[in-house]
């Protein structure tokens, strides 16, 4: 796997703006570490099976939340268990699965558009981003209501919450210490 320069994953986390996806809207128990039992708060060794996504739709899942977090220094999202916690978190919702399915037909057909008959996965980078940046674009400004910009929105939310959920996004890249006792506190300065 590529190793990303910190230029370059701040350019690819457009479809970012994560900051502005990590309100954290959603129900408590679709963190990624309210799945996992607390030793296990780690990504899943390999793609074993899926409970919603068929393979080529959990590749292409894992594709998108790599462009929105590739790794750079700290590991991205795939090597941080994010489509796996995608596909758990999507066959919980018989809407969400709608809109998946939905989003990644579109995906393949705009691929298809761009390129002759290729899907997704078969486009160059550019490419991908190249159909992916608009969806950003119209997911931030709130802009559109069509499915594969809310399906969009749904992928970049999950893949902010499972990133920055899992052992590898939260203590590793953010450096959460936890619940830990202090002897100490820092004295409180207050601006007069």
């Amino acid at each position: 796997m590529a190793t990303y320069s910190s230029d370059r994953r701040s350019l690819l986390k457009i479809i970012g703006a994560i900051g502005a996806t990590c309100a954290y809207p959603f129900a408590g128990d679709e963190l990624f570490g309210q799945i996992l039992a607390p030793h296990e708060h780690s990504p899943a060794p390999a793609h074993a099976g899926t409970r919603f996504l068929n393979d080529h739709d959990f590749q292409t899942i894992s594709r998108i939340s790599e462009l929105i977090i590739p790794a750079s220094d700290t590991p991205g999202a795939v090597e941080a268990g994010v489509p796996e916690y995608i596909d758990i978190v999507i066959a919980r919702d018989t809407d969400q699965q709608l809109l998946a399915a939905d989003g990644l037909r579109w995906l393949d057909s705009e691929a298809s558009r761009l390129a002759r008959d290729k899907k997704f996965l078969e486009l160059r980078e550019e490419q991908q981003l190249s159909i992916l940046a608009p969806l950003c674009e119209a997911a931030d400004a709130n802009s559109s209501i069509a499915r594969n910009v809310q399906f969009f929105a749904l992928v970049k939310r999950l893949t902010a919450d499972g990133y920055y959920t899992s052992k590898i996004g939260l203590i590793d890249e953010l450096g959460y210490k936890g619940n830990v006792a202090r002897s100490n506190f820092a004295d409180c300065v207050h601006e007069h």
